[in-house]
C-alpha cells in the first residue's frame, strides 16, 4: 500500500440460494441479506483461517439509508516481522511482534443498495494484499451462517407444491444463502477482447482430481479441460465478451475455472484466467485510484478512515 493513495475495484453483489432438498429455492435481496448479517453482534463477526494463525474480522459497520460501509481486517500471525531500512546510512530496524500478535491489514468496502430489490448491488472494495474477493466472500458467507443460528426461520421456505406435514402445517425446507461477487469489466479488456481474435476458450474442472488413471495408481488425473472456440472469429463484434461470460456462468456447476487465450487488436497474445464461480481475475476488473490525501494513510484501521470512506462514496455517486 502506498502512503497517499489507494486502489479500489468495482463489483456487482448478489445473493444466491441453494438447498439439499429442493432444486430452485428463491434468493433474497441484498438488503435482506445484510439485515440478517446485522443480527450478528460485532464481536462475533469473525472467521479463522490456517488453524487460527489468520483471523478475518469486521471492525466497523455503518448503514445509512441505502449505503452500507464495512471495514474488514485481517490479523496474520504467520507474516515475518517487518524490517525498515535507511540504506544510505546503513541502518536497519526490525519491528518484532509478540508471539500472540498478528500483523494487521484492513480494507474499506462500500455497498450501494439497488432501488429494485431484484437487482444486484454495486460494491466498491479497497485493494489490500491478502484480502482478495474470495476471502471477503468467505467472511460475508460466515456472517450469514451465524445469522441462521440467530434467526433460523429466515433460512426456511415453504415448499412450492403446497404439501403439508402430519400436523397439517406447510412443509418447509432449509436454504443456504451466499454472496456472489462479479467484477465490472475494465474498458481496456473489453475492447481488446471484442476487437481482437480469440484463439481458444478453456473450461476446466478439478472434480475428479487425483483419481487413478492407470491400474497401479501411479498416474493420477489433474484436471479435465473442454476447449471451445468462436464462430466468425475474424470479425470484431461488440458483445464477444458478454457471450463468453454468459457461457462461464451457465457452466459454473460443471467447470470451476476458465481461460481465454486471445490476440489483442495490436497483435499482443494474452491469456486471461477466470474462476467461473467468482468471475473475472482482479487484474481485469474495473478500478479507480483514490489520491489527493493530505496525510499519510495507515495499512490498518480499527475504525473507518473517514477520508477514504468519503472518496469511495463519491465514486459510488458517479456510478449510480
Amino acid at each position: 500500500m502506498k502512503k497517499k493513495e489507494r486502489l479500489v475495484f468495482y463489483y456487482d453483489l448478489s445473493i444466491s440460494a441453494s438447498s439439499r432438498t429442493f432444486s430452485a429455492p428463491k434468493p433474497i435481496p441484498v438488503k435482506k441479506a445484510f439485515e440478517l448479517m446485522q443480527l450478528v453482534p460485532l464481536k462475533q463477526r469473525t472467521k479463522e483461517f490456517s488453524k487460527g494463525h489468520e483471523l478475518l474480522y469486521v471492525s466497523d459497520w455503518e448503514w445509512t439509508d441505502s449505503t452500507i460501509s464495512i471495514l474488514i481486517n485481517k490479523s496474520d500471525k504467520e507474516m515475518s516481522d517487518p524490517v525498515f531500512t535507511i540504506p544510505k546510512e546503513n541502518k536497519r530496524r526490525t519491528a518484532e511482534k509478540l508471539e500472540e500478535e498478528g500483523q494487521d491489514f484492513s480494507l474499506h468496502m462500500v455497498i450501494q443498495l439497488p432501488e429494485d430489490d431484484l437487482n444486484p448491488a454495486l460494491i466498491i472494495i479497497e485493494h489490500c494484499a491478502g484480502l482478495g474477493v474470495s476471502t471477503i466472500k468467505k467472511l460475508l458467507n460466515q456472517l450469514l451462517i451465524e445469522a441462521k443460528k440467530i434467526s433460523p426461520d429466515d433460512f426456511e421456505q415453504v415448499h412450492p407444491d403446497g404439501s403439508v406435514d402430519n400436523n397439517g402445517k406447510p412443509k418447509k425446507y432449509n436454504i443456504v444463502f451466499k454472496c456472489e461477487l462479479d467484477g465490472h469489466i475494465s474498458n481496456d479488456f473489453q475492447y481488446d477482447l471484442d476487437h481482437g481474435k480469440v484463439h481458444s476458450i478453456e473450461l476446466i474442472t478439478d472434480k475428479d482430481q487425483y483419481t487413478h488413471f492407470d491400474e497401479d495408481g501411479y498416474i493420477k488425473e489433474k484436471c479435465k479441460t473442454l476447449i471451445l472456440t468462436l464462430e466468425n472469429n475474424e470479425h470484431s463484434i461488440t458483445n464477444k465478451l458478454d457471450r463468453i461470460v454468459s457461457v462461464f456462468k451457465k457452466q459454473k456447476d460443471n467447470y470451476s475455472r476458465a481461460k481465454v487465450k486471445f490476440k489483442t487488436p495490436t497483435g499482443v497474445d494474452r491469456t486471461v484466467e477466470m474462476n467461473t464461480a467468482e468471475g473475472l481475475a482482479q487484474a481485469y476488473v474495473k478500478k479507480s485510484k483514490l489520491d489527493g490525501f493530505e496525510f499519510d494513510l495507515k495499512s490498518s484501521y480499527d475504525e473507518f478512515s473517514e477520508s477514504i470512506l468519503t472518496k469511495m462514496k463519491e465514486l459510488l455517486l458517479q456510478d449510480t
